[in-house]
């Protein structure tokens, strides 16, 4: 079995669909982010832009709350972010924050205003970083060295996706800066790697080589990027190839086990 932290939502999912994918192809548990609260539609979302999208993704993952674990998709730059971060988790019981940092720096003041109150609350988050496709120049904002900022919210346990790409060794090098803040105690780590493909599988098996040579295997999630949770022909090919990634760089099976379900439950806090 598997924990898959990196799924997108189109709004319109039903959960029995998704819990039977799950089943299908070996998924213990999933993270599903809400719909970018920026593409919210209509005169009640011009004033809360957030707070549709949150309702829809709470319902969803109210069907099954233990295996379908709820993230908010918070964007700072929105008049609502910080209500909307008190909204998502007393209110909705969504279970942590996704972001990407699209235009702005993680340093924003915006964006620091809504790590105080994630902070307040100790919940997750997951940071795009790397590469942001598009047609904008939006890729200089996710360089993972910005992520040092998290420093200052000793709280959040916080996982950079895509492994950087690619900038795959700066975001190594941040999370053993983190270690080392944490006193090398993995209890205090709060940086980890998501390693949802970005990278094309050539520089992928090097990179996490190089991850498991200097990290070892306890800061490492798996992520898949799914947007199709309903079907398990969209789950299973990241999941099958990042299996085999990991075998082709010698992780053991009790490294395996930490990448695909221990660490992940360190960094939600359900162990």
């Amino acid at each position: 079995m598997a924990i898959d932290v990196h799924i997108h939502t189109r709004g319109t999912e039903d959960a029995a669909k998704i819990l039977k994918a799950m089943d299908q192809v070996g998924l213990e548990r999933v993270v599903l982010f809400a719909v970018p609260p920026h593409r919210a539609k209509g005169a009640a979302a011009e004033k809360e832009p957030h707070r549709r999208v949150l309702d829809d993704i709470a319902k969803l993952v109210k069907a099954d709350p233990d295996r379908l674990i709820g993230f908010a998709w918070i964007e700072p730059t929105l008049p609502d972010a910080v209500a909307a971060v008190d909204y998502a988790f007393t209110e909705k019981n969504l279970r942590g924050v996704k972001m990407i940092p699209n235009h702005w720096f993680p340093a924003d003041e915006r964006a620091q205003a809504c790590y105080q109150k994630i902070n307040e609350y100790g919940k997750p988050m997951l940071f795009h970083t790397g590469i942001l496709w598009g047609t904008s120049d939006t890729s200089q904002h996710c360089r993972p060295a910005f992520f040092e900022i998290m420093l200052h919210y000793p709280n959040i346990r916080f996982a950079m996706a895509h492994m950087s790409w690619p900038w795959t060794d700066e975001c190594f090098a941040v999370c053993g800066k983190f270690r080392a803040a944490g006193g090398y105690k993995p209890e205090n780590w709060r940086s980890y790697v998501d390693i949802t493909s970005g990278a094309p599988r050539i520089w992928k098996v090097e990179a996490l080589r190089k991850a498991l040579a200097y990290l070892g295997d306890r800061q490492i999630v798996y992520g898949s990027d799914c947007s199709n949770a309903e079907d398990p022909e969209a789950l299973r090919p990241r999941l099958e190839e990042d299996r085999d990634i990991l075998r082709e760089c010698g992780a053991s099976q009790e490294t395996r086990q930490r990448i695909f379900t221990t660490n992940t439950l360190r960094w939600l806090g359900i162990e």
